[in-house]
């Protein structure tokens, strides 16, 4: 977790890169599915990007970001102030274990790269399934953990494919499905 804002913003320039990249992959899963004036959540939001780039993506999703660090979300507010889809997306300070939201609050609800970094990632999974509305989809994508784990601790700290997969089964996350590639992992909805 983030403790200041300078660190945030050091991390911040590093995914500049990579996360519209991935917000890309999460366009092209999602495209086809009903998302028509749809309340959407982002978990471990950090900076906020994902959020962003996905209501780039799609006019019609409304945003909450959530994330545990104080500091992650006043820069997320920051960059959303600063962006053509500020109407559509907010911040807020939250645990993803233990989320502030009514039951069935979202039609929609992402993540990247922070369930190698949750205490209980099943607790997570409960309560996405909690927070999605009755017709809810979701996607979960995080590191994979390979030989890459040598060069951080990232990897190392993710999880493979069979542990994913046991951690989604103990959960009463319904109708998922892994993906499984290189460097990242993918849990969601079922097609």
């Amino acid at each position: 977790m983030f403790e200041d804002q300078e660190s945030v913003r050091s991390y911040a320039q590093g995914i500049n890169y990579w996360m519209p990249r991935i917000a890309r992959s999460f366009a092209a899963i999602m495209t086809g599915w009903e998302m028509s004036r749809s309340k959407a959540l982002d978990l471990g939001s950090g900076t906020g990007i994902l959020a962003l780039e996905l209501a780039k993506h799609f006019p019609e999703l409304e945003f909450v970001g959530l994330d545990l660090s104080e500091a992650a979300v006043s820069v997320a507010r920051e960059q959303a102030a600063e962006s053509a889809v500020a109407a559509r997306v907010s911040f807020e300070c939250g645990d993803a274990e233990d989320m502030p939201f009514d039951e069935g609050s979202f039609d929609l609800v992402v993540s990247s790269n922070t369930l190698h970094l949750l205490k209980n990632p099943i607790t997570m999974f409960d309560e996405v399934q909690r927070v999605l509305s009755p017709t809810g989809r979701f996607i979960i994508s995080d590191f994979r953990r390979s030989w890459w784990g040598v060069v951080t601790q990232h990897i190392r700290a993710a999880y493979t494919p069979q542990e994913l997969e046991d951690l989604l089964g103990q959960s009463t996350l319904e109708n998922w499905e892994i993906r499984s590639g290189l460097l990242w992992l993918t849990a969601l909805s079922k097609t």
